[in-house]
């Protein structure tokens, strides 16, 4: 019986170990273009309502689009209150926004407290200078009406929890959509599953690139709908 339980075991090893090592080249081979404008410190920036904040995640994670110089798992957060700034530091220390995070840039500490888990705050604080280079600003062409509703079902997530594992929640029609706005609240997310679900579920757009099971910040960051003027800057 032990020796059928190890065997088991190994398999189910070989498995995981075959998925990695299978991403892992497949990244360093097939490494698609993803353009982007760059941005100098002391231009001009500006952020609005409903822009996305990300830095990029480890390229050999399975599954995920492989985006350059991406650290650990990367983060994403969804910009609540808009600023501009005369450089980008001044713009980062204006804006806000809600994100779901387990490790605190300020604190430099894991946040096991559910309340702190999901937050609204200031932008520089997860996306300050110490990450300058593999910061992205994505903005896609929202009405007011959408931005609006979308920082309404962020902020109805706020002190939910915070899940790694956490899947995205789809649905097949419009009004399934709408209702989903009014019933998902105070849920458990990662950064990328609670701001795909509010492009998701407002304008109904799927901002995964390789749209997949999992939704990685890289692949936040390579997705289409960001290949616009001024859709998709690195700063």
């Amino acid at each position: 019986m032990k020796k059928k339980r190890y065997f088991v075991l190994f398999f189910i090893g070989l498995i995981i170990c075959s998925y990695f090592y299978i991403s892992h080249r497949y990244n360093s081979f097939v490494r698609p273009t993803v353009q982007s404008e760059t941005m100098k410190d002391t231009a001009l920036f500006t952020l609005k309502k409903g822009d996305l904040l990300v830095r990029p995640n480890w390229s050999w994670l399975p599954g995920s689009y492989p985006i350059e110089n991406g650290r650990k798992f990367g983060h994403v957060a969804f910009v609540t209150e808009g600023a501009t700034g005369k450089t980008i530091d001044e713009a980062l220390a204006k804006a806000s926004v809600v994100e779901a995070l387990f490790f605190d840039q300020a604190t430099r500490e894991f946040q096991f407290s559910k309340k702190d888990q999901i937050r609204e705050g200031k932008a520089a604080v997860s996306f300050g200078p110490r990450f300058k280079g593999i910061r992205f600003r994505l903005r896609m062409n929202l009405t007011d009406e959408q931005a609006d509703t979308m920082i309404r079902f962020v902020r109805n997530q706020l002190d939910g929890g915070y899940n790694i594992f956490a899947i995205k929640k789809q649905f097949e029609s419009v009004a399934e959509r709408k209702l989903a706005l009014q019933n998902l609240k105070q849920l458990n997310w990662h950064c990328g599953t609670l701001v795909w679900e509010a492009y998701y579920i407002v304008p109904g757009v799927d901002i995964d690139a390789n749209k997949g099971l999992l939704v990685y910040p890289s692949d936040i960051i390579a997705s289409k709908t960001f290949d616009l003027p001024g859709g998709r800057i690195r700063f």
